[in-house]
This record gives structure tokens, sequence and C-alpha cells, in this order.
């Protein structure tokens, strides 16, 4: 029979990352498998959400539901609005209240906290009691994309703007060993832009400074000519055919990839974890919650990679 013999409080941290998050789900299956069982839980963001769902037991319920999911049922739950955020979420958080029933933290089948950021000091918010809907709806409540959540006379947005894998709230929840999920370990360098690589031309510094000229494509007046700094590489070298503005949703996505990934290693850098596990997810965007079943599979996989680190951490026959 497999056996602790090392720590008697196991804590099992989710980090955030948007759709990455159901990797969580191939994680806590393998952990389970091995014979390892957490005693708390704590998350932010997607990881609150997965989080809560495994601490009410409904695990089964969500792994179902999420490899059902296309792009078309994706973007039918998604209410867009015009104020507070892009999306409203109302849909979403709906479908996980209902199988919440009202519960409140202290009903979970085990210790569970979600981290949300306070949106005017910046200050993280441990959420470990009262309704568990409405402590993941505010883990949950990315700027600009969720609408924030006023939860006791502050309003409240997404936990990745302050403590993304939040080790923190599991060593305060009185874990003496921590096993944290981060989703964003390689999503910059493995980023899938979908496209070939186009090279730029280099410059000739040799070539005679470039030309500006007016609409009707002859040369400016020499009084009336623009000054030498105000014409730019791209007089001499065009962008690429294949080179587009970004798409906001693209720009709000990579820009908080980039936040994720720098927060991310700065906390992680004080506040270590005993064990990390780091699903390989860079080609997977924040919005490809269509994308379960490869997310689930990355996540058991990275956690089977590392199991001889983990049962040796644990002291694990």
């Amino acid at each position: 029979m497999i056996r602790r013999r090392r720590y008697s409080r196991i804590g099992l941290v989710l980090g955030g990352g948007a759709a990455r998050g159901w990797a969580h789900i191939g994680a806590i299956r393998a952990l389970h498998e091995a014979g390892i069982k957490p005693d708390v839980v704590c998350g932010t963001s997607i990881g609150a959400l997965v989080g809560a769902v495994y601490a009410n037991g409904d695990l089964d319920w969500l792994e179902e539901w999420v490899s059902r999911l296309t792009w078309q049922t994706v973007v039918r739950l998604l209410d867009l609005r015009f104020s507070g955020g892009l999306l409203g979420g109302r849909k979403v958080i709906q479908l996980f209240a209902d199988k919440f029933a009202g519960r409140s933290i202290a009903q979970l089948n085990m210790p569970f906290a979600a981290v949300a950021t306070e949106l005017d000091s910046g200050r993280e918010s441990w959420l470990q009691d009262g309704s568990v809907t409405d402590a993941v709806r505010a883990s949950i409540a990315i700027p600009g994309i969720f609408t924030p959540v006023w939860h006791n006379g502050v309003w409240l947005v997404d936990g990745g703007l302050s403590n993304p894998v939040p080790v923190s709230v599991a060593r305060g929840m009185r874990a003496d060993c921590v096993i944290a999920v981060d989703l964003n370990n390689d999503i910059l360098n493995g980023r899938d832009f979908g496209g070939a690589v186009v090279e730029t031309p280099a410059i000739d510094p040799t070539a005679p400074p470039p030309v500006a000229l007016r609409r009707n494509g002859k040369p400016w007046p020499r009084w009336l000519a623009p000054a030498e700094s105000s014409v730019t590489d791209d007089v001499r070298v065009p962008p690429p055919p294949s080179a587009r503005v970004p798409s906001m949703l693209s720009s709000v996505a990579q820009s908080i990839d980039i936040m994720q990934v720098r927060i991310t290693r700065s906390r992680l850098a004080g506040e270590p974890a005993d064990i990390l596990i780091q699903p390989r997810l860079g080609g997977m965007g924040i919005f490809d919650f269509h994308r379960a079943t490869p997310a689930i599979e990355e996540g058991r996989a990275a956690v089977e990679h590392m199991l001889p680190a983990i049962r040796a951490r644990l002291g694990m026959e």
C-alpha cells in the first residue's frame, strides 16, 4: 500500500491560465492514480474554478463537460457587454453555480481558497469563506474581459494580477508540502502563431537616405519636407504582406500572457513550491476552451514525467 511518510498536509496549488487550465484536470487525475491525494487546494483564476469543482467532488462532471466543448459552444456561452468588461460571464458562472448549489466554501469536501486582486489597491485577496460561486467569479475576472466583482466593499478582479500560482496561500493553509501546477512556463517561447516566420531584409548602411514623397508621388519642397527623423525605416522596407495589425483579442491575450509569465516567475522565485509541475502548453491560447482534450492529456503527461521526483520528495514507497 502506498503511504506518506514525510509530510502530514499536502497542498495543491492550481495556477491561472484561462483555457490552459483544463490541464489541471489531467494533473489531478495523474496524482490520484499515483496515490497522491491533496489535503487542501487553492487556485487562481481558472485554477480556482477547477479547484472548487474538485473540492466539491465534481471533477468527473467537469471533465465530461469540457471534453464536449466546441468553439460554437464557447461563443454561445459568452455574453457580450459594453461596460466593465467585454464579457459579462453570467452564462458561464450560472452553469457552475447550479453545480455548486449554493454551497459555501466551508461546505466543500476539502479546505479551499481562491485568489482575487483588489482593483483599487492591487492587494491580493484570499477568499476562504462565503459563497463558492462568488469566490470563483471574482478570481476569474480577467480585466477588460470579464466584469469586476463587488465583494465586501471592494472591486475584485483576476487573481493572476497579483499571485498567478498562489504557493503562499497553500502555506497559509498550513500545507507542509506544496505541489504547484504552473500553466505559463513556455507560453511565450512556444507560442503557435500559425504562420511562417518572415525575415526582414537587412538595411544597407551605404544606401542613400529614404526620400519622403507626397501622395502624388512627387517630392516635398525643401521647406516643407518632413524632418529626417520622421522618415522611418518603414519607407525603405515595407512590412511583409503577411504582417497584419493584431486584433483586439489577440493583443489582449498576448499582453495577458506576458504579464502572467513575468509575475509568475517573480512570485515563484520568492515563494517556491516543493514540487513544481509545468505542462507544455505553448501552442494553446487563453481562449482555446474548446481544446480541452489535448490540455488534459498534457497535464497528465507533465505529472507522470515528474512522478519519480514526486515520489522521492514525498517519501513514498
